[in-house]
């Protein structure tokens, strides 16, 4: 490949880079972040339970994705996995609220029931993230960990102080 030819390929990668940041940045933007009241039921898509407090609703079109925080835990909804509503509006809303299904040999009974929160707007990449929990980004973060040794006792006991006492070695003394 010639000089001119790599410059090229280089500067091809770099503005793909650019358009692709910000067409994500551009995407994110265009969200609307107002937190709604409720949602039709008719464009839920599929729910996916995240923990005891915390369910992603994702909405049928416009590959939209609601997060709504529950205002308490609820007993076993992530263990479950599961939960039923009723509604005779056609819509879900924060004042609704949903019934943890709990699975008894092969079938379903009602557990604890609990109020919906305010039903808040979330990118795709934000409810990937929220899915993938804690660990994975944990995972993602640049962290350094390095094995230390911690000193003897009879090291500690030969410093010169009494127990429960610091001191410190070297430093600026006044002679």
């Amino acid at each position: 490949m010639t000089p001119r030819a790599i410059v090229s390929t280089a500067a091809c990668a770099v503005v793909t880079a650019l358009v692709t940041a910000d067409t994500a940045r551009a995407q994110d933007d265009a969200i609307d972040r107002t937190p709604q009241d409720c949602v039709s039921v008719s464009r839920i898509r599929t729910t996916h339970v995240v923990d005891d407090r915390t369910i992603l609703f994702y909405m049928r079109g416009r590959d939209q994705v609601y997060l709504n925080e529950l205002p308490r835990e609820c007993p076993r909804l992530a263990t479950e996995g599961r939960f039923a509503y009723e509604t005779r509006v056609g819509r879900l809303c924060e004042i609704d609220t949903i019934t943890v299904l709990e699975s008894f040999g092969g079938r379903f009974q009602r557990g604890a029931t609990c109020r919906l929160g305010a039903f808040h707007p979330i990118t795709e990449a934000e409810a990937a993230e929220i899915e993938a929990g804690p660990e994975r980004a944990r995972d993602d973060e640049d962290v350094d960990v390095e094995e230390v040794e911690l000193p003897d006792d009879d090291e500690e006991e030969g410093s010169g102080g009494e127990p429960g006492e610091s001191g410190s070695a070297g430093g600026d003394s006044e002679q």
